[in-house]
């Protein structure tokens, strides 16, 4: 599993064009030190998944979680799934956000898209055991 260090912060996606921070949260401690930062009180989710949005200093965010020990219990396939439904929630939070009504679902599937590709590698880097990690990744973390 990643280091604890790894698991303490939100991890910040790179949000290109969007109008909202999103990041994936993957402790209760990074929730917690989140939350503060924000001066938001809302308590850590107990679900599989959530995104979860938030207002600070005029700006949107969005914040994705997944539950804890969900990766004992659910496949790397089931896992991409939940990250995949929150993703897509993140991005009606973005439509909402641009005041955007009809995207052309070209642009609907790219943008879900992006925001779950890194959604899941920010799971990868953060929460996934060693046994889940693509091969490419335990050769990224073996360099390390």
């Amino acid at each position: 599993m990643a280091g604890k260090s790894d698991a303490d912060h939100i991890v910040w996606i790179e949000r290109g064009w969007q109008p909202v921070s999103i990041g994936f949260c993957p402790s209760k401690k990074a929730w917690r030190r989140e939350m503060r930062r924000i001066g938001q009180s809302e308590p850590y989710p107990n679900t599989a998944g959530r995104a979860s949005f938030y207002r600070h200093k005029g700006s949107a965010g969005a914040i994705v979680t997944l539950g804890d020990h969900l990766e004992e219990a659910h496949s790397r396939i089931e896992i991409a799934g939940v990250l995949a439904h929150e993703a897509t929630h993140v991005w009606q939070h973005v439509r909402e956000e641009i005041g955007e009504e009809k995207p052309s679902p070209e642009f609907e599937a790219y943008a879900v898209q992006a925001i779950f590709q890194q959604l899941y590698q920010a799971w990868l880097d953060t929460r996934a055991p060693d046994e889940m990690k693509a091969a490419c990744a335990k050769r990224m973390k073996a360099k390390k």
